[in-house]
């Protein structure tokens, strides 16, 4: 079993109807490289399917403590269906860029389903009225959650999914290695042990952090109220976001 970190956690509890913490990516593909000039739906989720074994996002959910005493833990979806997280759409008349990014925003905005892995994947067909796409290709939105992977994770999650050319030279050196780790439910006796642990530990930690940050604090507090403030903005190059834009 795997359990958030408090970084990871907070993109969670942060969440409201109004603010998510999804991040998605958008692609257009030329299919022209591929056999016969054509990509079936069929054959992205058979692709997508082939590259499961490279990130423990596709197949993990999160799985909440009860009454939410301690940080969520990684837990394997015993019920994962890949076709539910690969959607497949086509843009209405006209099939412009306006409606693309209609398309895409509305797929950006609906949440994800938190007890499924957090993670989707909308095709979108009928791009050929688009100009300066080349007729036959289609877009691709991936969206993540951002407890699922931070910024470098999905840098990784991209590179192990798509390849560099038609040949499949790979975008990352280790997209074949095998990820095998299994992220087991925990039982309430390890949920609650671990929640005592980290209750006593919690306050420990933060006291930890003011003691290593104090001697920054006190001096941060000392110049904001002293004749030393110009030393520290020395340091600061000068650009259009620093300085005074009115009285």
């Amino acid at each position: 079993m795997q359990q958030l970190s408090a970084q990871d956690a907070q993109f969670l509890y942060m969440e409201t109807n109004k603010s998510s913490s999804q991040v998605t990516s958008v692609g257009i593909f030329d299919p022209t490289t591929a056999p016969g000039g054509k990509v079936r739906f069929k054959q992205i989720i058979e692709h997508v399917q082939s590259r499961l074994h490279t990130s423990p996002i596709y197949k993990r959910r999160v799985y909440h403590v009860p009454l939410e005493l301690d940080y969520p833990y990684w837990i394997d979806d015993e019920h994962f269906d890949i076709e539910y997280h690969i959607r497949h759409g086509r843009l209405p008349h006209p099939a412009d860029w306006r409606q693309l990014c209609i398309h895409i925003a509305r797929f950006h905005s609906r949440p994800l389903d938190m007890q499924r892995p957090p993670w989707e994947m909308y095709v979108i067909e009928g791009l050929d009225n688009i100009e300066g796409i080349p007729k036959g290709s289609y877009a691709l939105a991936i969206k993540l959650h951002h407890a699922a992977a931070d910024g470098m994770a999905i840098v990784n999650f991209l590179g192990h999914l798509f390849d560099l050319d038609a040949e499949g030279t790979p975008a990352l050196a280790d997209k074949r290695k095998v990820t095998s780790a299994r992220y087991e439910k925990p039982t309430p006796m390890q949920m609650s042990a671990r929640g005592l642990i980290n209750t006593v530990r919690s306050p420990m930690k933060i006291a930890d952090t003011l003691f290593r940050y104090a001697p920054a604090i006190v001096r941060t507090a000392r110049d904001r109220f002293s004749d030393t403030r110009h030393e520290a903005k020395r340091s600061v190059p000068i650009t259009r976001f620093n300085l005074e834009t009115s009285p």
